[in-house]
């Protein structure tokens, strides 16, 4: 993830958080509440290592195939096409990441439909990861059609092949997507200080602020981020910026009560979420969330 230096006041675009979604997440749990993650990137290195092994082991067995005088054109473009199916799979990473975290906030009427949703989603990019490992075996019985000999070659043939499916279904989304994500955040940060810190950045007097469903959970602080209380005893969550997962996570780490924790799970997630829409002074986007969608989370200007 982009590490974000509390002496700025740098908030990338509703546009560039979303493509935030398409990166590779891991899950905590907090009393019960299973969090799926949305501000993080993690295991960039080893899905970009990943993405290079696949055209290791495919251009290996591809080169093997044409020494033993495998007409390779055909295996070249599936190649090709399996690149293309791992790509148009991740598409659908983006929505399936942000269900899987509105989830944890939705009303019973409003998760079956999104649970609805998330399956067809899934569904469909499933049927792409199939397409590759069907494109795996396509490559293995071409190279079968001219060998026809079940021996040592023959099996690292398959291997290569099978695992570079594999790869392509692990890593191939996730590294291309990540680089974009950072090629993007990178390059605002930059536009941030070239502008003198006037675009894309965010009000330092003006948090984000949500009253917590809970009023029984304590008061906390991490970076920019905390949970206050008014003067009429409510309970708010006030961020500037993005809050990461890693934020988040430390706040509900600070309450003591279960009951507190999963509370402070399930606004922190709602918050995050808001914030995914939000772009920051100086950046207009028609997909920021209007105010009276504001008011049906719960936020307070």
């Amino acid at each position: 993830m982009f590490d974000f230096n509390y002496e700025e006041n740098f908030e990338p675009s509703s546009n560039t958080k979303q493509w935030c979604l398409y990166t590779h997440k891991t899950p905590r749990a907090f009393a019960g509440v299973n969090l799926p993650g949305l501000f993080q990137t993690t295991n960039y290195v080893w899905q970009i290592l990943g993405f290079i092994a696949i055209f290791l082991l495919e251009g290996l067995a591809t080169f093997w195939c044409f020494l033993e005088g495998v007409v390779i054109t055909a295996i070249l473009a599936s190649i090709f096409v399996d690149l293309v199916l791992a790509i148009v799979a991740h598409l659908y990473q983006k929505d399936i990441c942000r269900m899987q975290n509105e989830l944890i906030y939705e009303d019973p009427e409003n998760a079956g439909r999104i649970e609805r949703q998330l399956k067809s989603f899934k569904l469909r990019q499933n049927f792409f990861y199939l397409l590759i490992m069907i494109s795996a075996i396509f490559k293995i019985f071409w190279f079968f059609d001219v060998y026809r000999i079940v021996d040592a070659t023959m099996l690292f043939i398959m291997t290569c092949y099978i695992i570079g499916a594999i790869l392509h279904i692990t890593c191939t989304g996730y590294a291309l997507f990540t680089f974009i994500f950072n090629w993007k955040i990178n390059r605002e940060h930059n536009a941030y200080l070239d502008s003198n810190h006037t675009v894309y950045a965010f009000d330092k007097n003006s948090p984000l602020r949500t009253r917590l469903n809970s009023q029984d959970v304590h008061e906390a602080q991490v970076g920019r981020h905390q949970i206050i209380k008014d003067p009429d005893g409510h309970i708010y969550l006030e961020t500037l910026g993005v809050l990461t997962d890693a934020e988040l996570w430390t706040l509900i780490g600070k309450q003591v009560e279960q009951e507190h924790k999963r509370a402070l799970a399930v606004d922190g997630v709602r918050h995050q979420i808001l914030i995914l829409e939000q772009d920051p002074m100086g950046v207009h986007s028609s997909k920021s969330t209007s105010t009276d969608e504001k008011h049906k989370m719960g936020v307070v200007a």
